[in-house]
């Protein structure tokens, strides 16, 4: 038995059963297209989720999360708009015979078949202020040549741009000036001056799909990065931490394996391969589902007075695996960031923790505000402490913290403590207590103020001799302290806090 008479079996088998068995038949008798109209199903019959067999004679618009097992054409060809926002699933495999699937931006079509489909993404325009760009990918098993057609060319030739980024050589690749073609699952760099349409059209499937990730240690603390994404018309996770760019396309968001965000359909994401045998598994079900997500902390950094407007991100998880190295591939991007090893991290995976260094460094000189939660996990007791001023925050009643900073702050501005009783110790000095201080600019900074009160800070040569002694202030100034290794010995009501520092 050939194909062609297989799929004219099943299409006359299927159009005689929904009449035989009163299937719900989509006819298109309301007017308005929509598959939530119970006038569109013959005798009003509208199908309840999950129902078995469904079958259409008519165009129909999606404008309703769907769930059905199998869907069934009548007669003829028809077109299956899926509006934005709205899921259409197939849970059995589905016969695709030339109907034409659409997929408005966003929209998402799950099925375990291969099959013809035209997947719309919206780009909005290029605003030169905020420098805003999306990262797309395509979701066709084909290869797509940008054309005027499918919206990627546009008049006049200035008003776009669109790369694909080299890791071998780690640098971007122009269109215009070396033309290729959109491969499924990488991701590439777009904008345009205005806002348009781009047309991704041929074969999609949902099924998993493994990328090799290209790995050069040449390229140094750069080595790895790959611009990759979600190969699927619908919503995709991944098995890997990555970045991907925020809403207003200005800052890279890190974003780990172990959460349960999804990648939306043709969107592009940073991943860095650590050797050259890695890849990255696109899948249909989040990772966070089949493991036990332990939770983590978000960091995220905003302007003063524009919340809505994030510039960077760091998360501190509770996941083994979740690590993901610091990347700025922006202009001017602020940087928040942990660092373990001599390496620089956005996302970093720890046990258990007491204390966490948080790292940052300034675009430029103003004012930030930095939003800390916990996410999927239960947390007793959260200070955030910065260095510089000494401000103590209690995150879990005040989870927004507003500073002042200069780009050439010192690197280490902040501290978060989880554990109400680091760095005392009640029976007296201990080598083990935790650093208390840094050294800036001729200075000695004590990070937290509020032990200052009531405190003394005595300095101490490698010969043992009092060097300074004094009332505990947060910022000692070390002119009259000839270059060396000195102990700080901080003498709180809390008890004593040893330290050792070095002096330039």
């Amino acid at each position: 038995m050939n194909r062609i008479f297989i799929v004219a079996v099943f299409l006359l088998t299927s159009f005689a059963f929904a009449h035989a068995q009163d299937i719900p038949t989509f006819i298109g008798g309301g007017g308005d297209m929509f598959w939530s109209n119970s006038d569109n199903w013959l005798n009003g019959y509208k199908p309840a989720e999950g129902e078995f067999s469904v079958v259409i004679s008519s165009d129909v618009i999606i404008d309703e999360d769907v769930l059905v097992t199998n869907l069934g054409y009548a007669n003829g060809t028809y077109s299956v708009t899926i509006q934005a926002g709205k899921k259409l699933e197939i849970t059995q495999n589905h016969v695709w015979i030339g109907n034409a699937f659409i997929l408005e931006d966003g929209a998402q079509l799950l099925s375990l078949s291969e099959g013809h489909a035209k997947v719309l993404k919206k780009v909005v325009a290029y605003d030169p202020e905020n420098h805003s760009m999306e990262f797309i990918a395509s979701p066709i098993i084909e290869p797509i040549t940008p054309s005027y057609e499918n919206g990627f060319i546009t008049n006049p030739a200035t008003g776009y741009n669109l790369f694909s980024f080299d890791e071998n050589n780690h640098q971007w690749m122009d269109f215009k000036e070396s033309p290729f073609d959109l491969e499924r699952g990488q991701g590439y760099l777009y904008v345009n001056a205005l806002d348009t349409i781009l047309e991704f059209e041929g074969t999609v499937s949902s099924l998993s799909v493994e990328i090799n990730l290209n790995y050069h240690s040449n390229n140094g603390s750069l080595a790895g990065y790959n611009l990759v994404g979600n190969p699927f018309p619908c919503n995709a996770y991944s098995n890997r931490s990555y970045f991907a760019l925020d809403d207003s396309g200005n800052a890279l968001l890190a974003v780990a394996a172990s959460s349960s965000v999804a990648i939306p359909p043709c969107q592009g994401i940073f991943v860095k391969a650590e050797s050259v045998t890695d890849d990255i598994l696109f899948s249909k079900s989040s990772n966070s589902q089949s493991n036990d997500n332990l939770g983590y902390i978000n960091f995220v950094l905003t302007k003063h007075n524009a919340p809505e407007f994030i510039l960077d991100n760091a998360i501190l998880s509770f996941n083994s695996g979740d690590d993901l190295g610091e990347v700025l591939i922006l202009e001017n991007q602020p940087s928040l960031y942990f660092s373990k090893d001599s390496k620089d991290y956005g996302i970093i995976s720890v046990d258990s923790v007491d204390v966490q260094p948080v790292k940052f460094k300034a675009a430029e000189d103003g004012s930030y505000t930095m939003h800390v939660e916990p996410i999927d996990r239960e947390v007793a007791y959260m200070h955030l402490i910065d260095n510089m001023t000494g401000a103590n925050i209690d995150i879990l009643e005040q989870p927004e913290y507003t500073f002042d900073a200069l780009t050439g702050d010192y690197a280490s501005r902040f501290k978060l403590i989880l554990d109400p009783h680091y760095g005392i110790e009640e029976d007296g000095p201990s080598t083990g207590s935790g650093a208390f201080a840094y050294y800036a600019n001729g200075e000695i900074i004590i990070n937290d103020v509020e032990t200052c009160h009531g405190a003394s800070l005595q300095i101490i040569d490698m010969m043992g001799r009092v060097i300074m002694e004094r009332d505990a202030i947060n910022r000692v100034s070390t002119s009259g302290l000839a270059k060396g290794v000195y102990v700080l010995r901080l003498n709180t009501i809390y008890g004593v806090r040893t330290q050792k520092m070095v002096i330039e």
